[in-house]
């Protein structure tokens, strides 16, 4: 039987967000202006009510700015080389939304046993059996993200015989059977760069960079998989947007 393609599980309205977004950044519209809703529908060939979704969800991220009677106007400042956190997305993307050609080197994977902050964060006891699944991204060619994933290997039906490769720890979590996520809870932990670490990026010692710890967890609330992501904010600067409720 031959293959069949994998099918784009994105919404409409995300999927008009993207596109909005590679527009803002190919700078498409005078005076960083957008047209109206009404006529953003007409060029994307979708309803208004799509368009609306999609640029809330950009105005939520504070990429554009929305006012009555004056319009929709981008954010520049937003923009420039920052990837907001506040948002379910694969690090490939936010390097992507910020402006850079995302790469992503082959996925290497390894059986380790859990080390301490993996084992905590999961509920394991440390010395589990896990998979440790590593990534290099690349923004524009230059290594900027490394995310060692670590899933127990009880929660890999297929065992360490049919791993599936994946861009993102989303996709690979769901490609291998082990759920899908539903919410991460991020730890931001500022590091000093050594010889030996993060020997993936071209960080040299004795200068700054960030480490997330992220729990991924399910709807039902079970930590299914735990990153460790080292970062190089040389290149990019994450960020949150916050808002009164």
């Amino acid at each position: 039987m031959e293959a069949l393609g994998r099918l784009d599980t994105r919404s409409l309205s995300g999927r008009v967000r993207d596109e909005l977004l590679r527009a803002i950044h190919g700078d498409r519209f005078p005076d960083d202006r957008l047209p109206p809703e009404a006529e953003l529908a007409v060029m994307l060939g979708v309803s208004r009510t799509t368009v609306r979704a999609a640029l809330q969800s950009l105005a939520d991220d504070g990429i554009i700015s929305r006012r009555r009677r004056h319009g929709t106007v981008v954010n520049r400042h937003v923009l420039r080389s920052t990837m907001g956190l506040n948002r379910l997305v694969s690090f490939r993307a936010l390097i992507e939304q910020a402006g850079h050609v995302p790469s992503v080197d082959p996925q290497v994977h390894r059986a380790q046993p859990a080390d301490q902050d993996a084992a905590e964060a999961l509920g394991l006891e440390p010395g589990t059996p896990c998979l440790i699944v590593e990534r290099l991204l690349r923004a524009g060619g230059a290594p900027v993200i490394h995310i060692a994933d670590t899933v127990a290997l009880d929660r890999l039906p297929a065992g360490l015989g049919a791993i599936s490769d994946a861009d993102s720890t989303f996709e690979f979590l769901v490609a291998n059977g082990v759920g899908t996520v539903d919410h991460v809870r991020a730890e931001i932990v500022p590091r000093v760069a050594t010889r030996r670490v993060p020997h993936e990026l071209d960080v040299a010692p004795g200068h700054a960079y960030i480490e997330l710890h992220e729990t991924l967890f399910t709807r039902d609330h079970d930590r299914i998989a735990f990153s460790r992501i080292a970062v190089d904010d040389s290149l990019v600067r994450f960020s949150l947007v916050r808002r009164d409720l």
